[in-house]
């Protein structure tokens, strides 16, 4: 989670932005993601956090509307660095149909975390509301022996 927190504050950086807004799972992985992200913000100043929230850990229907429309009223951070994947109850695909849902598919630009990265197919039909997003993979590789 840090090298991905490092990783998603040096491309929300290189892409300028100054203000964004974070979202994590309702899991263990989004949350220590989203705390990871926050502390690594902190490192070298001109980085605001709009909002910064895990997503419920049991949603109920329209959860996710709530969340997202939220985001939306926060006009000016329009970047979303999300930490959710498909293991927790708030998972990136939930994320994605509640923008979608609430006609905000296309007002967000997300970074996401290494579960969009490995993934064949990250949008999972839902590719215009995810258009654009960054997703941060750490590299990975096999040990020999």
């Amino acid at each position: 989670d840090s090298y991905q927190a490092r990783g998603g504050v040096a491309v929300v950086r290189a892409l300028g932005w100054s203000y964004v807004s974070t979202l994590g799972g309702g899991g263990n992985y989004g949350e220590s993601g989203v705390e990871a992200f926050v502390h690594s913000s902190r490192g070298g100043g001109g980085l605001c956090i709009a909002q910064s929230r895990g997503g419920p850990r049991e949603p109920k229907p329209g959860e996710f509307a709530k969340v997202i429309g939220r985001r939306g009223g926060t006009s000016t951070a329009r970047g979303v660095v999300l930490f959710a994947n498909e293991d927790d109850r708030g998972g990136d695909q939930r994320v994605l149909e509640a923008a979608t849902l609430a006609n905000l598919g296309g007002d967000f630009s997300w970074v996401g975390s290494d579960s969009w990265g490995a993934k064949m197919a990250p949008g999972g039909g839902l590719e215009e509301a995810a258009h654009g997003a960054i997703t941060i993979l750490p590299k990975r590789g096999g040990v020999p022996g």
